[in-house]
């Protein structure tokens, strides 16, 4: 990896330094784990993205775009094909549709969402090699990550979506360094895409927070090949006056921004087993373990009292959801399956469970409460019987997988779940098979061929 100044206390040249950090590491081969991890977002990204192609948001942009027409150059997860952009577009909102997809906990965005889709698009219609995406993927993951650092937590406590924001500034670095664009042309290429950075958490639990990630990598794309045509912008969009920083967050200081530059942020990356947002995640695998631990029913479960930290209060605790997203943005809902012994990601429990009596009897029995003391992505369960009798769990979701083995076997099990239904047997392994090779010099329109048998 780069190994960029650890502090700073000059603010012109941030922008530049933190691109040719960026692009310093898709320059070089990823080391064997980084290209590992790489290839496990990309086979977590291709399978919630498919899972989801029937769903309505997908099925009107595909409407949309097709409508428009374009040349066709660059692969949707059907099998058809359309522009780089428009692909980069509905790949990507399909991919955030599930809520199922990777995360970073540290940056607030879901990796993947915003970068694949754009690779993607851009390495097929341009003919690059697996390897050159996998160190794309790094690159964007590394840029919006950083950038992360240096926004603070004030970026999101203010109502934006990083995933969208950040998602886009990441998703221009990855393609400006497949089109091998120069430090300067990419530092263009980010205020193209900072001047159009948008994506509000109030829209959370609708259509348009899946739109968000499809968004930030279509115009991640498009700004970089803008710059690539000779677009301008201006050369230091996160540190100048009224820039990004301060215009998004406020911020001043550069220090956070390089700290432990050494170290990639592909090792903070963590993934979902439970098809709902990221809070959802500890609480859910508290239940779980509730529920093996001591056997009841749900019929027995006179309260139970969820305790999470307490910035998910207004991200995930839709009491009383109605409709599939606002199910996956529900700490009670998500329980409650759990408590149920359901499965927390069949389409059913998104659906048919929303009317299901019970579990709307069991819904309003889970109480959940915010606690500023408690960890980042932790929660803690109690379930009280009816007897009286009272379970405790905690649960910490954190921490990302160190053993990788462990990790690529959870997340082939869980692209298998996703894959079978719409592709069948053979073609859902053979695209697990083509995605965790060690990556190399065949062109990325490989991945996708799996999809066209």
């Amino acid at each position: 990896m780069n190994a960029a100044p650890k502090t700073h206390t000059q603010l012109p040249a941030l922008t530049r330094e933190l691109v040719a950090h960026s692009l310093g590491i898709a320059a070089r081969p990823l080391p064997p784990d980084l290209a590992r991890i790489a290839r496990h977002s990309l086979l977590d990204w291709f399978a919630v993205a498919h899972a989801a192609w029937q769903e309505p948001p997908v099925r009107i942009l595909l409407a949309e775009v097709r409508e428009e027409g374009a040349l066709p150059c660059a692969t949707l997860l059907d099998g058809s094909k359309v522009s780089a952009v428009q692909a980069a577009l509905v790949n990507g909102t399909a991919s955030h549709v599930l809520d199922f997809d990777d995360a970073h906990l540290q940056s607030r965005v879901h990796p993947s969402v915003p970068l694949w889709p754009a690779i993607l698009a851009q390495a097929e219609s341009g003919r690059h090699s697996r390897r050159e995406a996998l160190a794309a993927f790094a690159a964007g993951v590394e840029l919006q990550s950083r950038v992360a650092s240096w926004m603070g937590e004030d970026h999101y406590r203010r109502g934006w979506h990083n995933t969208a924001t950040l998602g886009m500034l990441g998703a221009t670095v990855a393609v400006a360094s497949l089109l091998r664009l120069d430090v300067s042309q990419t530092a263009h290429a980010l205020g193209i895409a900072a001047t159009q950075a948008g994506g509000m958490r109030a829209l959370f639990g609708t259509m348009c927070k899946p739109l968000h990630a499809g968004q930030a990598a279509a115009m991640g794309l498009r700004a970089a090949r803008l710059a690539a045509r000779g677009f301008t912008a201006v050369p230091d969009i996160l540190e100048r006056e009224q820039g990004f920083g301060a215009l998004y967050a406020g911020v001043r200081d550069t220090a956070s921004i390089w700290h432990d530059a050494s170290i990639s942020r592909l090792h903070g990356i963590v993934y979902k087993y439970h098809a709902s947002c990221y809070g959802t995640q500890a609480p859910i695998e508290a239940c779980v373990q509730l529920r093996h631990e001591h056997g009841f029913a749900a019929a027995d479960i006179a309260t139970v009292e969820v305790v999470i930290e307490q910035q998910y209060l207004d991200v995930c605790c839709i009491p009383e959801p109605r409709t599939p997203s606002e199910a996956k943005f529900s700490i009670a809902h998500m329980a409650a399956l759990a408590l149920s012994g359901r499965s927390t990601v069949a389409a059913e429990s998104f659906t048919a469970a929303l009317d299901d009596p019970a579990l709307a009897a069991l819904r309003g029995r889970i109480r959940v409460h915010g606690d500023a003391a408690m960890p980042r992505a932790n929660a803690q369960v109690t379930v009280t019987l009816a007897n009286g009798v009272a379970h405790v769990s905690h649960s910490d979701a954190s921490r990302p997988e160190t053993d990788l083995g462990r990790q690529e076997a959870r997340i082939a099990n869980k692209a298998r779940a996703l894959l079978l239904p719409g592709l069948g047997a053979e073609r859902t392994e053979a695209l697990i098979a083509t995605v965790l090779a060690s990556d190399g010099i065949d062109d990325v329109a490989s991945y996708f061929a799996p999809l066209r048998q």
